[in-house]
């Protein structure tokens, strides 16, 4: 998956101003960022936005969310991670069946 260095700056801001709370969202095919903050919220943009790539952070409301879509295969995702040293970084996953298989993320320009 590539996405541009800004985006990726875009979501990593987004996360650093709420390391605790629900981060979720999309990302459309314009590699605009549309947060959302319930299933039925993230469901819809889903199904508007078939080419979109789901992002999350590891907040418990976000992972209670995301583990009740219904995903379609070749959903693409992007975690926002942190580590116990208090590091964020983002991982890139595509939904194949019910597994998530990590892929390589690359920022452009």
């Amino acid at each position: 998956m590539k996405i541009k260095r800004t985006t990726a700056n875009k979501i990593m801001g987004q996360a650093s101003k709420q390391p605790d709370n629900c981060l979720l969202g999309i990302l459309d095919s314009n590699e605009r960022l549309i947060n959302a903050f319930t299933l039925d919220e993230i469901t819809q943009l889903l199904s508007d936005h078939s080419d979109s790539v789901l992002f999350f952070n590891q907040s418990t409301q976000a992972s209670d969310i995301k583990d009740r879509i219904v995903y379609s295969d070749g959903q693409q995702h992007i975690e926002v991670f942190q580590d116990t040293e208090g590091v964020f970084g983002l991982r890139a996953y595509l939904q194949k069946g019910k597994i998530q298989t990590p892929i390589t993320l690359e920022l452009s320009g």
